[in-house]
């Protein structure tokens, strides 16, 4: 995948959380997980869910370098393109969801991992919650590309030639979203976090 000389890697999950009782109380699924079939996991996960949300931890607030802010606002542009040709609505920048993302790609390479799960055993739902947004539906598509001169177009290319990638990118549900690309070496990271907000304000 990607040009001659170029690695892409990409990764890709959709975690879904809905709101099935008033003031907090959660559902989560993920996968063709049904309702009535929760694994010790999941079952795990709706309990945190359900835990009152931490203080949002200390992380990046700014991109790494310009270069690198513009390239998260095109991958925006470029998300927002294909959701418009496919006739959905546009995805609102979060500037707290882009803090979360960037923290993450940050955390990946300086610690020189790639995956969906952080070194703490931590979620993309996780890692929302503890920035203290409240959500129904979650989701994260990661990758890094490196040794390309078009990094941006080359990830995005590549999400929307993986189907859960592509279905992330394209799903109705999601109104918001946030990204965070960091630099180490060769290598460029980016972290996409979708997500739909709730609030919990009785």
């Amino acid at each position: 995948m990607g040009e001659k000389g170029t690695s892409v890697h990409l990764f890709g999950r959709n975690v879904f959380v809905w709101l099935v009782a008033a003031f907090g109380s959660f559902l989560a699924l993920a996968g063709c997980q049904t309702v009535g079939d929760l694994t010790t996991e999941a079952k795990a996960f709706v309990e945190r869910a359900a835990a009152p949300s931490q203080p949002p931890a200390p992380g990046t607030e700014k991109p790494q370098t310009d270069a690198l802010g513009q390239m998260e606002e095109r991958i925006v542009r470029d998300i927002n393109a294909i959701r418009e040709r496919n006739d959905l609505a546009p995805l609102k920048p979060n500037a707290k969801l882009a803090r979360v993302a960037r923290n993450y790609s940050r955390l990946m390479a300086e610690q020189n991992f790639f995956s969906h799960t952080g070194p703490k055993g931590d979620s993309v739902a996780d890692r929302v919650r503890s920035a203290g947004i409240f959500y129904l539906v979650v989701g994260e598509n990661l990758a890094y590309v490196s040794g390309s001169k078009r990094p941006v177009e080359i990830a995005v290319q590549g999400w929307m030639k993986s189907p859960g990638h592509r279905e992330n990118i394209l799903r109705p549900v999601y109104m918001e979203t946030g990204i965070g690309a960091w630099k180490k070496g060769n290598k460029i990271y980016y972290t996409q976090v979708f997500l739909t907000q709730v609030s919990l304000r009785r």
